[in-house]
């Protein structure tokens, strides 16, 4: 059986490190603090946060996804379904569901897990006080925290400036509350908590979420594998962490392929990662020749240049030597354009293409 976790939350003893970082979200949860949580895609932001719930006792916990929000009605809508979804008693259910009856809910069936759930008619919500009307009912018991999570899609709905200092109102009147604001587009979420001119400037405060600690990951790692017996050469789980740009996620997903590429009682070598590396590619190939088709001929050349300077660069005069466009104009356009499609993130001043393997793709394919 695989034993590296990939694409979902862990906790408990598949939860690895970040003692500092889970004791700290502790203490905002409770005492009703205000906190944004910041990482990188797949570091292990949403894990940290249900492993942080999971030990206290006594509280409720709401989680709300705002991932890809459209409008006003879209967050209204996800508030509501996480209020009913986070309520045990079949009796409460009822009296939420007649609360939120103006949202016209019906009862579903997700068609992959076959689960019940409760969805809303399209375009319900849409009213200023509609969203007051749904963080009313998160004040019905105490000792309550909030989880919002991809934070920084509420700046693609219009006039979000307005919703922003909705929302800082209505999050000011929850006294007795905690409130988690976790967000995977790093500049984003600080525009939102960061800059003077924000409704949530210096609302919450910052946690930011790197890297895990090596000797850490490095134990953690070196059990999963002795499940099957195998070992790994001096050094080697270090050149994967480097490879795989220190994301835990990416880590885990390139583990994976490794322990499909090899054999009980193997020691791993350097030489085994080239099957892992085609293992992996065979998978995802599909998946990035298709991130190319839908991007313009300037973004693409953009991309190529980006992997090319090892997946991270500045926007200088090397990057745009290497992207063949003779303006900066355009290079700065094209980058724009990645960002938008959540292939590139930036830090400060620096570009660098989200997926490590997308990076090491592009090398081995236009290189």
């Amino acid at each position: 059986m695989i034993p590296f976790h990939t694409g979902m939350r862990v906790t408990g003893s598949e939860f690895c490190g970040r003692s500092k970082e889970l004791d700290d979200l502790r203490q905002y949860m409770k005492s009703a603090g205000r906190v944004y949580l910041i990482g990188e895609r797949r570091i292990g932001k949403t894990s940290l946060i249900f492993e942080a719930l999971r030990v206290i006792k006594g509280y409720n916990a709401i989680y709300i996804d705002l991932m890809a929000v459209k409008t006003v009605s879209d967050v209204v809508q996800q508030i509501a379904s996480a209020l009913v979804k986070a309520e045990k008693r079949q009796s409460k259910v009822m009296t939420l569901l007649k609360e939120l009856a103006h949202l016209q809910p019906h009862l579903t069936i997700d068609p992959i897990t076959n689960a019940p759930f409760v969805g809303f008619s399209p375009g319900s919500g849409n009213k200023p006080e509609t969203l007051a009307g749904v963080f009313s009912l998160l004040e019905t018991s105490e000792k309550t925290i909030v989880v919002f999570d991809e934070f920084q899609d509420i700046l693609k709905i219009p006039s979000e400036n307005s919703l922003l200092a909705r929302l800082r109102g209505l999050v000011q009147h929850q006294e007795l509350n905690s409130f988690v604001f976790c967000g995977s587009i790093r500049h984003s979420m600080e525009e939102i908590f960061s800059q003077a001119d924000s409704p949530f400037f210096n609302m919450a405060m910052r946690l930011y979420l790197g890297p895990l600690d090596r000797s850490d990951f490095r134990s953690f790692l070196k059990k999963k594998f002795a499940t099957g017996g195998r070992k790994l050469e001096k050094g080697l789980l270090d050149t994967i962490i480097e490879l795989c740009g220190d994301n835990p996620g990416a880590v885990q997903r390139f583990c994976t392929a490794l322990w499909q590429a090899t054999d009980r009682d193997q020691t791993i070598t350097a030489a085994d990662l080239k099957d892992a590396w085609q293992k992996l590619f065979s998978m995802q190939s599909e998946q990035y020749g298709m991130i190319m088709q839908g991007l313009s001929a300037q973004q693409a050349q953009t991309l190529k240049a980006l992997a090319d300077s090892g997946g991270n660069s500045n926007l200088g005069q090397d990057l745009i030597v290497l992207t063949g466009i003779p303006l900066q104009t355009s290079v700065h356009k094209a980058l724009q354009g990645l960002i938008s499609k959540r292939i590139v993130q930036k830090e400060g001043t620096v570009y660098r293409i989200g997926d490590p393997f997308l990076t090491i793709w592009l090398r081995s394919q236009f290189s």
